[in-house]
């Protein structure tokens, strides 16, 4: 068996959770360990709003860019204090490290840039009670997140 961690198996699996269904570690993931590549068909911002409810499945990763997400990437709930972060505006990568079970959550604020929100219901101590634009974030966490590089980069300028 090879150490390479490339070789390790997905460390992913679907479960239900309190918010429908979810993404959950299988295996322990180290901080930095890549968990998944978003995937799906690039749309503009038309093509999103057209889908209606389904809206909420597309990932921003330009100004008028967005995948609309397959599984499992549509899956990844959001966390006002989550434990994964969406680095090279597709890769989703742990933060911290993730325990076997746990339950793998982004702040979907990192990707945000239009006018998108809806109501946050993620039960973090911190909870927002909104989901909203990255700009909407307080100047701290906006900083804190920059640092971690899980800014989708037409956010910062880049």
């Amino acid at each position: 068996m090879s150490d390479n961690k490339e070789d390790r198996p997905t460390p992913i699996r679907i479960a239900e959770c309190d918010v429908g269904r979810g993404l959950f570690a299988s295996r322990s993931i180290s901080e930095g360990e890549v968990i998944l590549r978003f995937d799906g068909p690039i749309l503009s911002l038309a093509e999103v709003r057209a889908k209606g409810p389904r809206a909420a499945n597309a990932l921003q990763i330009g100004v008028d860019r967005y995948l609309d997400l397959s599984e499992p990437g549509r899956l990844v709930n959001h966390s006002c204090a989550p434990n994964a972060g969406v680095r090279d505006d597709e890769m989703l990568v742990a933060i911290r490290a993730i325990a076997d079970g746990e339950e793998i959550r982004f702040d979907y604020s990192t990707t945000i840039g239009d006018f998108w929100s809806m109501s946050c219901h993620c039960n973090a101590p911190a909870c927002r009670g909104v989901v909203a634009s990255f700009a909407s974030l307080p100047a701290d966490v906006r900083s804190r997140y920059a640092r971690l590089g899980i800014v989708q980069r037409f956010l910062l300028g880049g």
